[in-house]
């Protein structure tokens, strides 16, 4: 048996054991390794380099080096340039860390998943362990960007942080709740007058108005959005900050005293001191992203208790939102600050997010959204920009329309995707308007609908090729050569 079978063979036990093996003695050094020529100048062949690809999903595969896939680190330092000029030996070594760092987190998912709903429990929620494909993708991205040199798997560790994903999906809103929070908001100190309240509720129905009419609704909607929007999300950020309020309680960073110092309400304090079935959870960063014209899923006093909590406790958490009371097309987003620009996604994307640190000390992004779904397949435009390896064949028309928008014509593309979360977002409020049309100019293959029909042609068409699926690596053509 020759050494390439015997390569292919061993890596095998290794992929398809239940658990991937790891070495910690030190790595000898191995020049022929660490010795890299310039870009074109040597012709490896595929049996020299030792990088085979890793069919990881039924149409995606990413470079593996199987004879050092069992180390616990790479067997050299992975490089940003050297990943940017598609280094073969890296890219392989970068695949090793995304096996063993995937694996380490499908192990963690359930006991995270029994964390997460305990806290949570009554919510709607998902939990889902970031998989080998993303680790790469993200890695290969992110490391150049970063230029950073990354020399063991805790190094790659860092740099992906979230290993857990979660969802809670908040329940759409009523006409009742509308007609709450219309007999209760108050504007500007005011409450709303009967015919202020009948023009908001037609303008949220889809009903005709005269001019005069329009410009009177449309000048209450918006505050009017940002009450629906705290309702909706009131009961999870009180979960949230009870839960954090618990873990800093119990590591005795804080005092009930200090709680009432920095104006943690009393139903709050009330709650920590009685229920015991609440249950602890740290949090170490909000992000508030929404469109320019959107409706955030945290209020700004919302945000506002966030910051009590914070001031109760001593701890920094990093809040990355945008005040609803900016008038973005008076100021411009450029003229924010940092956190606020940051918050205002030129797609559109919606969705609250709070990263935590779960009891094993890995890190969790937990997003808030409610029923829309434009975010499940507007992600493919964001991969295709980004050219991540993370769309199969069936999408290969729409990252070749995405190739064509020029950059004059993008800002318009990314506002028709903008509006597309704003409407989703105003159904989940309970709000009827019409849906976005796409722009003439742009091929129909870039609609929303269109986005749609590929994810679920896609999904089913996964699902039936992944029955028997088994990831593997696959052996490379005799002679085949790749120029590094």
């Amino acid at each position: 048996m020759g050494i390439l079978p015997k390569i292919i063979k061993g890596a095998k036990t290794i992929i398809h054991s239940d658990t991937l093996k790891y070495v910690t003695a030190p790595l000898k050094k191995e020049p022929a390794l660490l010795s890299f020529a310039p870009k074109g100048e040597v012709v490896y062949k595929i049996g020299q380099s030792g990088v085979r690809q890793f069919r990881i999903k039924p149409d995606i595969t990413m470079p593996v080096r199987p004879e050092t896939l069992h180390f616990n680190r790479p067997a050299f330092p992975i490089q940003g340039k050297l990943l940017t000029d598609g280094n073969e030996l890296q890219l392989g070594e970068l695949g090793n860390i995304s096996l063993r760092l995937a694996d380490k987190y499908k192990k963690a998912e359930t006991a995270a998943a029994k964390e997460i709903r305990e806290v949570f429990e009554g919510f709607d929620f998902a939990v889902r362990a970031k998989g080998a494909n993303s680790v790469y993708s993200k890695l290969k991205r992110m490391i150049p960007k970063l230029n950073k040199t990354v020399k063991t798997d805790e190094d790659a560790r860092q740099i992906i942080q979230d290993a857990i994903g979660g969802r809670i999906q908040l329940k759409d809103l009523t006409q009742k709740d509308i007609l709450e929070t219309l007999n209760t908001i108050k504007i500007e100190g005011k409450n709303l007058t009967t015919a202020e309240k009948n023009l908001v509720q037609r303008l949220f129905k889809g009903e005709k108005l005269a001019a005069a009419e329009m410009e009177t609704a449309q000048k209450l909607a918006q505050p009017v959005k940002i009450a629906l929007a705290e309702k909706q999300t009131e009961p999870v950020v009180k979960q949230f900050i009870l839960s954090n309020l618990k873990d800093a309680l119990n590591r005795n960073i804080t005092t009930f005293e200090k709680l009432e110092k920095a104006g943690i309400s009393k139903d709050i304090i009330q709650e920590l001191k009685t229920n015991p079935n609440v249950k602890p959870l740290r949090m170490t960063e909000i992000n508030n992203y929404k469109g320019q014209n959107g409706v955030a899923y945290f209020s700004d006093r919302q945000i506002r208790e966030f910051e009590k909590m914070q001031f109760a406790t001593g701890e920094k958490i990093d809040i990355i939102t945008c005040s609803e009371n900016i008038d973005l097309s008076k100021y411009g987003i450029e003229e924010l600050p940092k956190n606020a620009q940051d918050a205002i996604k030129a797609s559109g994307y919606t969705t609250g997010q709070i990263n935590v640190i779960l009891s094993d000390g890995s890190l969790a992004e937990i997003q808030i959204r409610g029923s829309g779904n434009f975010a499940e397949y507007e992600h493919l435009a964001y991969d295709a920009t980004l050219e991540k390896n993370t769309l199969g064949e069936i999408f290969n028309d729409f990252k070749a329309a995405i190739k064509q928008i020029s950059k004059k014509d993008m800002p318009e593309y990314n506002k028709y995707k903008s509006d597309c979360y704003d409407y989703y977002r105003d159904l989940e409020l309970g709000i009827i308007r019409p849906k976005p049309k796409l722009p003439e100019k742009f091929d129909k293959i870039l609609s929303e609908e269109s986005m749609k029909h590929l994810h679920d042609l896609n999904e089913a068409d996964q699902a039936e090729k992944m029955k028997g699926f088994i990831p593997h690596i696959e052996a490379d053509t005799a002679g085949t050569e790749f120029i590094i």
